[in-house]
């Protein structure tokens, strides 16, 4: 029988800032949805302005603490918020994702109100924000509404529904089926909250991310894989038999901790299922060029091509896919003269919630980095680098012919396309051939 279970997340994440303007204190009261002008605003309250303020213009440790306490004042707080949020919810994404994340604990039914909104916006900028504040303390009757959201663009707004699904004591057969999904960040959430719902056979996979040696170049993902699964399994009151999983998982501290814990849960819960390819822990690939790319609108994607024209898709065990012969030293060439002609600059734009890495570990290494907030920069990726884009775009295999029961493969070259757009502009594929 195929269980489809899940583990941990592991990427590191870049710290989303939007630069934004905020406004004086207008003298409004705070609106209600679909009411009409509100009378005029009392006096500005002090510790409420003070409070807004440290939550939207502070430094960045200082702003999630500060919306914490802005919404624990109650009502007087949370009028403040729907002042600046308008009646239509248009200033939500100007408050950034601190106090977005914050609302998840407020008694204003309007503000949940603009919080779910926000989700059925394809283009608000901290839909994972919403989603986890809505996934924090979400009623019974919000239930329902978390499922559509596990078939979500973001992986991080799926694994917050995920969450949000177990805490309004959902239904559990999404929740299987999240453990399915592409995404370990979804996975694992989806595991624990079938285990708090009482359906331990997820521990499997929890227990099959201990063993993970995978790295994504020099970052080592699967020791960061191993650290979380740990935790979620000692929150779940698994006894880990003294396992650290900051060790290599072949040392024989970690084997003998691992067979103990496999004795455990098969004792508990029967034989060790079948794993699907992406549950299944992975170890070290070697590559010679990657491209990680992260959109705070069109999700994430994780691309390898290796010496043996290989393309490697996603993170842990990856997707591997045969390239026509010479195609990899073809891109390698082509990225060279690229890199050449920008010069020596390799980071290019400011820091923000997207991200397009190119990292080259071949004859020669370099890392060139395009960061920006969510909104659009012209000409942010170089002129100078579009023959190589264009050749990584058209090493990206389109859907016909592939297996589609991956989830990482599904419309793979479409996602890519779509994702290269929103970070450093559209690319269009050409110069290489098709996989087989």
């Amino acid at each position: 029988m195929l269980l489809t279970l899940a583990l941990a997340p592991l990427t590191a994440l870049v710290l989303c800032t939007a630069p934004r303007q905020i406004t004086a204190p207008r003298q409004i009261t705070a609106p209600r949805i679909g009411a009409g002008a509100p009378p005029p605003r009392q006096a500005p309250d002090d510790e409420v302005e003070r409070l807004f303020r440290a939550a939207t213009q502070g430094r960045a440790v200082v702003r999630p603490q500060a919306a914490r306490r802005l919404v624990e004042l109650g009502a007087r707080g949370e009028a403040r918020l729907l002042e600046e949020a308008g009646p239509d919810g248009v200033g939500l994404a100007a408050l950034g994702p601190p106090i977005l994340e914050a609302l998840g604990a407020a008694r204003s039914a309007e503000l949940r109100a603009l919080l779910w909104s926000t989700l059925q916006q394809a283009d608000f900028p901290w839909r994972p924000s919403s989603a986890r504040a809505l996934a924090e303390r979400p009623k019974a009757s919000e239930a329902a509404r978390f499922v559509p959201l596990l078939s979500d663009a973001l992986g991080e707004v799926r694994a917050a529904a995920a969450e949000g699904l177990m805490r309004s004591h959902g239904p559990l057969p999404p929740l299987r089926q999240a453990l399915e999904d592409e995404d370990e960040r979804v996975r694992r959430a989806a595991a624990v909250a079938l285990v708090r719902a009482g359906d331990r056979r997820p521990l499997w996979l929890l227990a099959e991310e201990l063993v993970r040696e995978d790295r994504w170049f020099e970052r080592p993902s699967g020791q960061a894989a191993r650290i979380l699964a740990a935790r979620a399994l000692e929150r779940l009151g698994v006894d880990l038999h003294d396992l650290d999983p900051s060790a290599e998982p072949a040392t024989p501290a970690s084997r003998a901790a691992h067979a103990a814990l496999a004795a455990d849960l098969t004792a508990e819960l029967g034989p060790r299922p079948v794993l699907l390819p992406q549950q299944r822990a992975g170890s070290s690939r070697p590559a010679r060029l990657g491209l990680e790319l992260r959109s705070c609108r069109e999700g994430e994607l994780w691309l390898r091509w290796t010496a043996g024209d290989q393309l490697l898709v996603g993170q842990g065990n990856p997707v591997a896919l045969d390239l026509p012969a010479g195609t990899t030293a073809r891109l390698e060439e082509l990225l060279a003269n690229g890199l050449e002609a920008i010069g020596t600059q390799r980071m290019f734009g400011t820091p923000g919630c997207d991200l397009e890495q190119l990292l080259l570990r071949g004859a020669r290494s370099e890392t060139l980095l395009l960061v920006k907030g969510p909104e659009p920069v012209p000409g942010l990726r170089p002129e100078a680098l579009s023959r190589a884009w264009s050749a990584l775009a058209a090493s990206l295999p389109e859907e016909t012919g592939l297996d589609g029961t991956d989830p990482r493969l599904r419309d793979l070259r479409a996602r890519a396309l779509r994702i290269l757009a929103s970070l450093g502009g559209p690319v269009e594929p050409a110069g290489t051939e098709q996989p087989r």
